[in-house]
């Protein structure tokens, strides 16, 4: 989950980056509202989605997963556990999106509740307000303070004004942008998109107003004397200092020649960006073909294959090995090892851990991912079993390996790390509750 969060982040962090730089000071309003409102769903689906490729490698070394053999091996829920970090970062999480919900609600409610006589003028809602604002409009009602509202008429040009955020559904794109900060409240460029967001929406607004012949210096000077006048009003469009400099520039700028070449080059970019961040899923003939699958028997031999903590601490130095009923020699552990699991005591009610799409997407992803291209045929048949430790949060802590060969050790547990990598596991159970757990995922690789 962490790489998407990132690619969401990357993602519309490039595309807002590429409106600021070539778009922003073209006059094609509606385009680059166009553009925002994809950027945005674009950023935010395009990570979740995947595409199947073909087969990068034509190797024939064969990655044989033996599920009979996997082990569930669980600690001890009794050891003092140590700081969750990732409670405390879904905690943190979850108290900012409701603080922010909550904010949004309030906003809605303090524009709802000023206090006014509501009429229609021009077949339009209005609202004459008793408290001394600048005109705004909120999703499809108009907010003017009673002075404007003189001899039964409104000055043209901000009724049009504001009527043209209530026509274009401007108030809809705010709110689905707020409703994204809520769930992503972390994602920077979504402060940059709103702030970009409110521009455009005011730039559509003026060109209505410029369109009706109206004189652009009179205009110039209405907005002036608006935003002498001060509200702090969330979600509404009104007259502001902040970008009341861009619009007076944007009133007066010609269309440019370069319009279809950047039109062009940002939707390119688009295209460019699916590739980078799609989800790439690459088929593998000869693993579909040659990899010996056998379907685990957990119901029957879970419990046999389940070792408290408690027993994997005493041999935590030594490599077990059951052979005629007795153990070998004690051997010194290398770098990314773990020792060959003791007999199982007598089974208890154990659960084992699932990784969170199943079994066979994590055989199929760690196949597609391992690099094979440092192994040869003269290097024989290679066999390592993989030790993935598991949290009673079901959060991967640890990935070792133990096996006769080194190189092949250090690059099943890489391949291991990068598969496990942001994935959740269904943790493990111990009597009922959640538990830690280590388990055991034994592959060979065979030469052809």
């Amino acid at each position: 989950m962490l790489i998407i969060i990132l690619k969401i982040i990357l993602c519309s962090s490039v595309l807002i980056s590429i409106y600021y730089a070539i778009l922003e000071r073209e006059k094609m309003f509606r385009f680059n509202r166009f553009y925002l409102l994809f950027a945005l769903v674009f950023s935010y689906v395009i990570p979740f989605l995947k595409i199947n490729l073909p087969a990068v490698s034509q190797k024939k070394n064969q990655l044989v997963f033996d599920e009979i053999q996997t082990q569930q091996l669980i600690q001890n829920t009794n050891q003092t556990s140590q700081f969750d970090w990732l409670s405390l970062i879904l905690s943190t999480f979850v108290v900012v999106s409701i603080l922010l919900i909550f904010k949004l609600i309030l906003s809605i409610k303090k524009i709802s509740e000023l206090k006014g006589v509501d009429t229609i003028y021009q077949s339009q809602k209005v609202k004459l307000i008793d408290k001394q604002l600048p005109p705004f409009s909120f999703w499809n009602k108009i907010y003017l303070n009673k002075t404007y509202f003189e001899n039964g008429q409104i000055d043209n040009r901000i009724f049009l004004h504001e009527k043209t955020h209530i026509v274009q559904k401007h108030s809809i794109d705010v709110l689905f942008l707020e409703m994204l900060r809520v769930i992503s409240w972390f994602n920077p460029a979504l402060y940059f998109f709103k702030k970009a967001m409110i521009d455009n929406h005011e730039f559509l607004a003026d060109e209505s107003i410029i369109q009706q012949k109206n004189n652009v210096k009179d205009y110039q000077t209405l907005i002036l004397s608006e935003i002498l006048q001060t509200q702090n009003l969330k979600l509404t469009h009104q007259f502001n200092y902040n970008n009341t400099k861009k619009r007076f520039i944007m009133m007066t700028t010609k269309k440019s020649k370069f319009e279809k070449p950047k039109k062009l080059i940002a939707v390119s970019a688009f295209a460019g960006l699916s590739i980078l961040f799609v989800q790439k899923v690459y088929a593998s003939d000869i693993i579909s073909e040659k990899v010996s699958i056998q379907e685990p028997i957990i119901a029957e031999s879970i419990k046999s294959d389940t070792i408290p903590q408690k027993k994997l601490q005493q041999v935590s130095k030594i490599k077990a090995v059951k052979k005629a009923g007795k153990l070998s020699a004690v051997k010194e552990l290398k770098e990314n090892e773990l020792p060959i699991p003791p007999p199982p005591p007598p089974a208890r009610d154990i659960t084992p851990a699932e990784f969170p799409e199943g079994l066979n997407s994590l055989r199929m992803a760690f196949s597609n991912t391992f690099d094979s291209s440092a192994f040869e045929k003269k290097d024989g048949t290679l066999k390592t079993n993989i030790y993935i430790t598991i949290d009673e949060n079901g959060v991967t802590k640890d990935v070792r390996a133990e096996g006769p060969n080194t190189a092949f050790n250090n690059e099943a547990v890489k391949t291991m790390k990068i598969v496990t990598q942001g994935k959740l596991w269904k943790p493990a159970t111990e009597e009922g509750k959640s538990a830690a757990t280590v388990f055991q995922f034994p592959i060979t690789m065979n030469f052809q």
